[in-house]
Formats: C-alpha cells, sequence, structure tokens
C-alpha cells in the first residue's frame, strides 16, 4: 500500500485492462479507496472482473472473491453470514454490471436484502451488455440501438423501458438506498460509515 497518500489505499491497482476513460474502473478505483484494504469485495462476471484479473492476475489488493453472472448477492450474503459467526464487522461489497443485476442477478439480489445482510451492493450501470457484444439488457433506454435491439423498418430499437431498479429495491422497505455518478468524485476522503447500520 502507498502510504504517501492516505487518500489512495491502491486496493485496484493500476495495470488493469480497462478502456481508456472507462467510467466502471474509475467508479471501482473510488469505492475501493473510500472503504480501502480491511474488506472483503464480491465481483459477478462482468466487464470489472474481465479487465481486473486475467490470466491468474489481479489489480485487486484486497480480499476479492469471483461469482458467477448471477450470484454475487448469495455469495455476498454467505460470506456476511460466515463473518457474524465469526463475530468479525468487515464490510462486504459487492460490485456487479447491470446484467448481473438488473437481469440474471434480480432474485439474488432480492433475498439478499429482504435477509438484511450488511451488504453494499454496487450496479455499474452501462445499459448494455457490453463485453459480449453489446447486447440489450433490462437496463438499456426504451428506443435505444444494440446488437439484439437494431432499428429498422420493423423495430425502433429497444421496445420496452428501462427497468426502474431503485424503485423495485426501495419496495423492499430496505433501510437504504441510493444511485451515484462519476462525474464528481470527493476531492478528500469522507469517514467511511454504512448509513443503513
Amino acid at each position: 500500500m502507498d502510504t504517501r497518500d492516505t487518500f489512495r489505499h491502491n486496493v485496484l491497482t493500476s495495470g488493469h485492462r480497462a478502456c481508456s476513460g472507462c467510467g466502471e474502473a474509475m467508479a471501482a478505483r473510488m469505492v475501493a479507496d473510500l472503504i480501502g484494504p480491511q474488506a472483503v469485495y464480491v465481483n459477478a462476471t462482468g466487464c470489472l472482473q474481465v479487465f481486473t484479473t486475467h490470466n491468474q492476475q489481479s489489480s485487486w489488493q484486497a480480499p476479492w472473491i469471483h461469482s458467477v453472472f448471477g450470484n454475487a448477492a448469495a455469495v455476498a450474503a454467505g460470506v456476511d453470514a460466515a463473518l457474524r459467526a465469526r463475530g468479525e464487522e468487515t464490510p462486504v461489497i459487492v460490485q456487479a454490471g447491470d446484467g448481473g443485476t438488473f437481469d440474471i442477478g434480480l432474485q439474488c439480489l432480492s433475498g439478499m436484502i429482504e435477509r438484511n445482510h450488511d451488504v453494499l451492493f454496487i450496479c455499474y450501470d452501462n445499459e448494455a451488455y457490453m463485453n459480449t457484444g453489446v447486447q440489450r439488457s433490462s437496463s438499456t433506454p426504451h428506443a435505444v440501438r444494440t446488437t439484439t435491439s437494431p432499428p429498422g423498418r420493423i423495430s425502433e430499437g429497444k421496445h420496452h423501458l428501462k427497468k426502474d431498479l431503485i424503485s423495485i429495491v426501495a419496495a423492499h422497505r430496505m433501510p437504504y438506498a441510493a444511485t451515484a455518478t462519476v462525474a464528481y468524485f470527493p476531492t478528500s476522503r469522507p469517514r467511511w460509515t454504512r448509513p443503513w447500520r
């Protein structure tokens, strides 16, 4: 860990394979800097997993678990239950894309929330399945062109509206839910607190 700058924990180190200017890479780095290395990071299959771990190498300098596409919330719930059983208060962070959250992982996410696990779930929503060819997801906005919803004489693009995931999450009556953007990075390191506890 680089101790010259207390804001940078370097939990997600440089040298990963993200595209230049990738918003997900910036957000993951910001999350890792704010939470620090004393956490367990669970990562669903998706862009973040692909560009931070490659061929037995990892850019993560903290406990990191790769789950399959749809069960990151279930894996995190298990990690949380194990840590609670041991009497540990280690933060558990899930990072998943819109495919692993809005679509394939929604059932596991709902169960994790309903059981009130002490997990911070972060969905990086780029509004399509980007690393497999830009296919539509349920987070893709209405009428947007993707490889699986092309516009033309018969179709205007995606036929359905974007799924309102934050309302679905809030309907679970959970203590805390929020949306954020990478457009406004903090200029100093805020104290990490769990607003939902």
